[in-house]
């Protein structure tokens, strides 16, 4: 029922005030411990850096630690390290107080917050559509090795949205890989996740997900998952969440030289491990390193686990980076038409986010 009040509460005021009063204007001004004073239009924190959109110099990247006060009129969507999440504009502070920032919310009240504890935050337009609050990615790769005879190409897409309340991503990802005798193996993924936040850091999360694996024998898994999790951390530098839930999957296998398949469904425990941390200013950099464990209930001889480990670098043009993947993918009991057990590999792509 409060989320219901929040969100009508949210959409009158988007209504009552006019796109062009709150959009596009360079008035929030931003002050500097050096003295200076830069006026322009708050964009978005993230990684240490606010970006502010100006007349004169286009949109510059100032240092959060250089700034000592904002002031801002436009509706702000602000997230702080305990977990705590505003939607409100950014008065002046009483006293011009250095490194406290006034979050005006809907309810009218002014809440001092230190910038120290904000984590993210990025500014909410009324006349922005769907595809304008979609942050996403696309990369590709290629990558040969002579001595081996071993050509691989992969290829890997991604959006997400981020609201007060919840994050809902897509991502598909896919390595095919030829080797000097000519059988080809594809490794490909398609999930959707949906985290809705919760008080003190906790979160609901759930997902689908469609996969194949020639090596492991999979020729298509169909997943569905649910759970609760908690961010054990939340900073500027760095987030870990862990999450436990059940997933239902269900497995049509490659045969094997008799004929015979092992297509079936299977009750699983999830558990799932996500440490992300992030270089501060540009170029940025991002680690990100995740496990996941799944022991079976349906079959408790079998388990299965992912783990990955992704490098992303941004390059010196906007928006360009370099990622660098690493996974190991392991079944105890794999079906009967399996190469092997487990599954791994090396890969490197150029990708473009927007």
């Amino acid at each position: 029922m409060r989320a219901r009040l929040l969100l009508a509460q949210v959409a009158a005021v988007l209504l009552l005030v006019s796109p062009a009063t709150l959009a596009g204007k360079k008035t929030d001004v931003i002050y500097l411990r050096n003295g200076d004073r830069i006026t322009g239009e708050f964009k978005e924190f993230t990684q240490g850096e606010l970006a502010l959109s100006t007349s004169e110099l286009g949109t510059v990247r100032i240092k959060w630690n250089a700034i000592v006060r904002i002031e801002s009129d436009k509706w702000l969507q602000i997230e702080l390290s305990d977990g705590t999440r505003f939607f409100g504009t950014l008065p002046a502070t009483e006293n011009g107080m250095d490194r406290i920032i006034a979050v005006q919310t809907l309810k009218e009240e002014r809440l001092p917050v230190s910038m120290d504890a904000v984590v993210r935050a990025e500014q909410i337009r009324p006349d922005e559509s769907f595809w304008e609050r979609l942050d996403g990615y696309g990369k590709f790769g290629i990558n040969y090795t002579k001595a081996s005879d071993v050509l691989s190409n992969n290829i890997s897409f991604g959006g997400s949205l981020r609201t007060l309340n919840y994050l809902s991503s897509l991502t598909f990802d896919s390595v095919l890989t030829r080797k000097g005798d000519g059988v080809d193996t594809r490794r490909a993924n398609l999930t959707g996740s949906y985290i809705w936040f919760r008080p003190n850091r906790w979160f609901y999360a759930g997902g689908l997900a469609a996969e194949q694996n020639d090596e492991l024998g999979i020729d298509l898994r169909l997943t569905g998952s649910g759970g609760a999790g908690r961010f054990l951390l939340q900073s500027q530098r760095s987030e870990i969440y862990l999450v436990g839930g059940l997933a239902v999957t269900q497995e049509f296998t490659r045969s094997d030289s008799a004929g015979n398949s092992d297509d079936g469904s299977n009750l699983e425990a999830l558990i799932n491990f996500n440490w992300t941390f992030f270089k501060l200013y540009s170029p940025k950099s991002r680690v990100n390193f995740r496990a996941v464990l799944r022991p079976g209930i349906t079959d408790t001889s079998r388990w299965r686990s992912n783990i990955g480990l992704n490098m992303r670098q941004e390059l010196y043009f906007d928006d360009l980076f370099l990622d660098l993947d690493v996974y190991y993918d392991y079944d105890s009991k794999p079906p009967s038409g399996a190469n092997a057990k487990d599954d791994y590999g090396l890969v490197t792509s150029l990708g473009y986010e927007f």
